[in-house]
């Protein structure tokens, strides 16, 4: 299953886990665009877009996969009364063809330019067909298939990003500064998906900005970096260990080199092969970037080709055989590569659009099988639109939500 989101300031986006992707903090290649990205998520129109046929177009936020065929999608419907966007969820069961409506928590939408409410949503992820939750920095929670939400405690703490898997949930859990945007300090929560019995994962407390969260076979991973002004600290920190919390997590040997240390993704396969990306600082648009594979859940690693500068890193997926990896974010087009890293691809495709990606409407994407694939871009005219490819990432066509 897949979760991808629009570039916010608690997070990056979910990762569910029987095949992976990543989330968003507050890093510097993600904060290069957010003022732009985000802005249309808290801003009232003075109109509300109309399809030709007269139906209301929703601007996503954020999507999930359970299978090839079954998602949702959380949404805003633009309108210029009080109390605008509103949140709507809407359901496909077709692979993203044709998507129905479904209901949305109570929440408030989570928003860039002033700090959101504890209450407020930007992201959804689903473990399966009954559990599923709406968070970033909230949380709620589903245990019927979203026909009811419950909103969880989380004693203060912002939800930065969530993974789901085999049966069990784990999350970061941040302190975020009243005055800023980015959490500096997290730890890792852990909880069994049926139910909201949240609790903290030993050996997993600490400092530094969440760049993504993973799990697969029955292992969390976690990728964290330290941002400069921290001498003295790795520039990238990677934590490992039994998402059901039995026993305190580990720090693995990071791949990257000290220098990157503004963005750090993981993603995993089924079969605990993972892909980590890496970035230095950021400027005019480009960053320059590392990738990594290790065979052997994080214990080796080798270098893959170097991914393309332009744009920033945000985003990281593979497929469960591990042949192809996404890699995208703030500005950026996709990357792609079928021959797990040896050679970076574009669509053409996507040219319109990735156009508008480097003018900094951020695009994100990730696979939800070998061949099945989606993507989310904010701003411009391609807000109100999905992008779904059935071959692997070589042709992408638009969905657009009602």
């Amino acid at each position: 299953m897949r979760t991808i989101t629009r570039c916010d300031p608690f997070s990056r986006a979910a990762v569910p886990a029987s095949a992976t992707l990543l989330g968003i903090a507050l890093l510097a290649g993600c904060a290069s665009t957010s003022s732009t990205s985000t802005s249309t998520s808290t801003s009232t129109s003075t109109s509300t877009p109309q399809a030709s046929n007269g139906r209301t177009r929703l601007e996503v936020l954020s999507a999930t996969f359970i299978s090839a065929r079954t998602g949702w999608a959380l949404a805003l419907q633009p309108c210029h009364q009080t109390g605008c966007p509103r949140l709507k969820m809407r359901k496909t069961t077709d692979g993203g063809r044709h998507w129905s409506p479904a209901p949305a928590p109570p929440a408030r939408v989570a928003g860039y330019g002033s700090l959101p409410a504890a209450r407020a949503v930007s992201q959804i992820l689903f473990a399966d067909a009954r559990d599923g939750w709406v968070f970033g920095p909230g949380l709620w929670a589903t245990h019927d298939g979203g026909r009811s939400w419950n909103r969880v405690g989380t004693r203060g703490l912002a939800v930065q990003d969530l993974a789901a898997q085999d049966g069990r949930v784990i999350a970061t859990f941040g302190r975020c500064p009243p005055t800023a945007f980015g959490c500096s300090w997290f730890q890792v929560y852990s909880a069994p998906v049926t139910a909201d019995r949240w609790r903290p994962v030993p050996a997993t407390a600490g400092s530094g900005l969440v760049g993504s969260v993973t799990l697969a076979a029955g292992t969390g991973y976690v990728a964290v970096v330290h941002p400069p002004g921290n001498p003295g600290r790795p520039s990238m920190i990677l934590l490992a260990g039994p998402a059901d919390g039995s026993r305190a997590w580990r720090r693995l040997a990071p791949p990257c080199p000290p220098a990157f240390n503004y963005d750090a993704v993981v993603a995993a396969t089924p079969h605990l092969a993972l892909v980590a990306g890496c970035a230095s600082e950021p400027g005019a648009g480009s960053q320059v970037k590392r990738a990594y594979f290790s065979p052997d859940g994080g214990r080796t690693w080798r270098r893959l080709a170097d991914p393309p500068e332009g744009g920033y890193l945000s985003e990281a997926s593979i497929t469960p055989m591990g042949t192809t990896i996404l890699l995208t974010g703030g500005r950026s087009d996709i990357y792609l590569s079928w021959d797990t890293g040896r050679t970076w691809h574009t669509s053409a495709s996507l040219n319109e659009a990735a156009g508008l990606a480097g003018a900094g409407f951020s695009f994100d994407a990730a696979m939800t099988t070998s061949t099945q694939g989606f993507a989310i871009q904010d701003g411009a005219i391609y807000r109100q639109q999905m992008w779904f490819t059935y071959n692997a990432g070589h042709t992408w066509r638009p969905v657009t939500l009602h």
